[in-house]
């Protein structure tokens, strides 16, 4: 998501300063589990009361993926209202099999760059990362987004200095507030941080995906037989699992001839991928045949693990226009390593592209250099 984009026009979206409001629903998987095929229509339901109210107070909505909303306000305390009245609609319904369902929520004021393809910059990944550090039923707001709002004179909530936090992928220290709704549950555990196990769940949240396949690995299968690609496979598969723990990421697919792992880190998905190119371009593979790989980085939000969404497959998309032993990076990637050393490597503009299955063109980047190997 934070490539967000929207269909349609773009002209009537927000521009200058905006504010950004993300939701998310708490524990969708177990949800899932007891309401099994309901969920959708609760899914729906719940989804319609969120448009609503984005819709009553003047919000944009630009995406929705599975679970997720995400919206852009040209005044935050339209998106502060929008919050509000969302959580009130939501704690009122009766929903099935007495389940509660409780949405985090998370907003941020900054100043994007509006592309063809949605918005752009590190505002963006901020209030993602906002949203995934709050409780259900929570709604957190960032320090530039409270300064905004602190002198609303409302009835409908109070705003709370909760401290600072060290989120994904931001380098400082982040000061959340919180909205607390006058009437709803205002009690909540501190704001899920790098610091809580339960952050690094890749699932549901914002992570830095790094994948790799083996280019003409069909051709391979039927030139050698199923044993001998079984274990040139098996051996790649090993080499490329240890440079990504190494390096911090959690492998969370690994059949056949491709990999996908995710990382809390940019920097750390993009030096595991110079890395892991390094090792193969060295190894000694099984049988004498050379295995060579396509590479690519992608900034997104995963879905849950059977069900990966958007983010995997733009991430698929960009292995299969990669070249051999070419790592392709996205935008969303790019714009959080803005600021980052990352010598010798470096990322080169390669301009935009249109990928398969998308409706816009994306701008993509090239990483070069290398690292050491082992």
């Amino acid at each position: 998501m934070p490539d967000a984009s929207a269909s349609g026009e773009r002209r009537d979206l927000p521009r200058g300063t905006v504010t950004f409001l993300f939701t998310d629903i708490e524990g969708s998987t177990e949800l899932v589990r007891v309401l099994g095929g309901g969920y959708g229509d609760v899914r729906a339901e719940h989804g319609r009361l969120i448009e609503d109210a984005c819709s009553a107070h003047e919000g944009h909505l630009i995406d929705t993926q599975g679970d997720a909303h995400f919206a852009a306000f040209d005044r935050a305390a339209d998106a502060v209202a929008t919050a509000v009245d969302a959580q009130r609609k939501l704690a009122v319904v009766e929903w099935p099999e007495g389940t509660q369902l409780r949405v985090r929520m998370g907003l941020h004021t900054a100043e994007p760059f509006l592309h063809n393809s949605g918005y752009l910059g590190l505002g963006l990944h901020r209030a993602a990362r906002i949203c995934a550090a709050a409780h259900g039923g929570q709604i957190l707001v960032s320090n530039a987004t409270a300064g905004i709002v602190e002198d609303l004179e409302s009835v409908e909530f109070d705003l709370r200095d909760l401290g600072e936090f060290r989120l994904k992928d931001i380098a400082r220290p982040q000061r959340l507030f919180e909205l607390s709704v006058r009437g709803l549950e205002r009690e909540f555990a501190a704001p899920m941080t790098l610091d809580d196990e339960s952050a690094h769940d890749p699932y549901g949240r914002i992570g830095t995906l790094f994948g790799i396949d083996i280019i003409g690995w069909s051709r391979m299968l039927q030139a050698l037989g199923d044993d001998a690609a079984a274990e040139i496979a098996a051996d790649y598969r090993k080499v490329v699992q240890e440079s990504v723990a190494a390096h911090g990421g959690t492998t969370i697919e690994a059949v056949g001839d491709n990999v996908i792992a995710v990382f809390d880190s940019a920097r750390d998905a993009v030096t595991c991928a110079a890395s892991t190119r390094v090792f193969l371009q060295e190894h000694t593979w099984p049988h004498g045949t050379e295995a060579t790989t396509a590479f690519a980085v992608h900034t997104g939000r995963l879905v849950a693990k059977d069900h990966m969404g958007a983010s995997v497959l733009h991430l698929a998309r960009l292995m299969d226009e990669a070249e051999p032993w070419q790592i392709l990076v996205s935008h969303s990637t790019e714009a959080l390593l803005e600021g980052e050393r990352l010598e010798p490597l470096r990322l080169r503009d390669l301009g935009e592209r249109q990928l398969p299955g998308f409706d816009s063109p994306h701008r993509i980047f090239e990483l070069v250099g290398e690292e050491s190997g082992r």
